[in-house]
């Protein structure tokens, strides 16, 4: 683990904060999960704002706070050795596997949910930018939610790019999920590294007794979405690498003008 403690500012235009920034590859996903929590509630106790960067270990899929377990087959998660978990934050399922997550707690006090999403994309993007990434950009348009989760083809995260969230060539690069705890903010995401993502397909409950469907399915979630193994051609920088950049991107991003 790598703790480091940074100088940014609130985004709520009050007095700047040091933010502290934990780089924790490797971790099980339960003890992510009360790690993530925990942050949020030190965040209410004291206002410092919290950057965490992590992966999973072993993998692991995670279901929002209000999604409903019966969409996963969780027999055929636990026949593969992977983990389930629930995410305090909202949204749909995310299997963790060849990707970097990161949490972030800040208070959020008079700043929408769509204005906290942009600014914290807007730290990634610059983020990926000092990595020398190109083509990363902002989703510009917001689906009609209802509908999509309606359909039988919603519950994974990234079979659909919200506002603001970013994409590459048109496709999703990295999911996130918001909770508010009064005054608080935490939001979780998921950036892709590789195609492992892809493997939810065969998760599912409703595609898990149908090989055509899946494979349908698998190349729409393909179709939709991009990793960094695609943007930086196949070199792509090493987990600590991305999560410094990252980090820099908080601190350029926040940092008082």
């Amino acid at each position: 683990m790598i703790d480091e403690t940074t100088t940014a500012a609130k985004p709520t235009g009050s007095e700047p904060h040091e933010w502290q920034c934990a780089i924790e590859p490797n971790c099980e996903g339960g003890a992510n999960m009360e790690r993530d929590e925990a942050m949020a509630q030190a965040c209410a106790a004291d206002g410092i704002p919290r950057l965490r960067f992590y992966s999973w270990q072993p993998w692991a899929l995670s279901l929002g706070y209000n999604q409903d377990i019966a969409q996963i087959n969780v027999q055929e998660v636990e026949r593969r050795g992977y983990g389930i978990v629930r995410r305090p934050t909202g949204g749909r399922a995310v299997f963790h596997a060849e990707e970097i997550t990161y949490s972030v707690a800040m208070v959020g006090k008079g700043e929408g949910v769509q204005g906290s999403y942009a600014a914290i994309n807007q730290a990634l993007l610059r983020g990926f930018q000092l990595l020398g990434a190109a083509g990363i950009e902002f989703n510009r348009s917001q689906p009609d939610f209802r509908e999509h989760y309606a359909s039988s083809e919603s519950a994974s995260c990234f079979s659909a790019s919200a506002l603001s969230e970013l994409v590459w060539q048109g496709r999703k690069l990295a999911g996130s999920a918001q909770r508010r705890y009064s005054d608080v903010l935490l939001q979780h995401g998921s950036i892709l590294l590789g195609d492992a993502h892809l493997e939810i397909i065969d998760l599912l409950n409703n595609t898990s007794n149908d090989p055509n469907r899946r494979e349908r399915m698998r190349q729409m979630l393909r179709s939709r979405t991009a990793t960094l193994a695609e943007v930086f051609n196949g070199a792509t920088p090493s987990f600590t690498q991305i999560a410094q950049a990252l980090r820099e991107g908080f601190i350029q991003i926040f940092s008082p003008r």
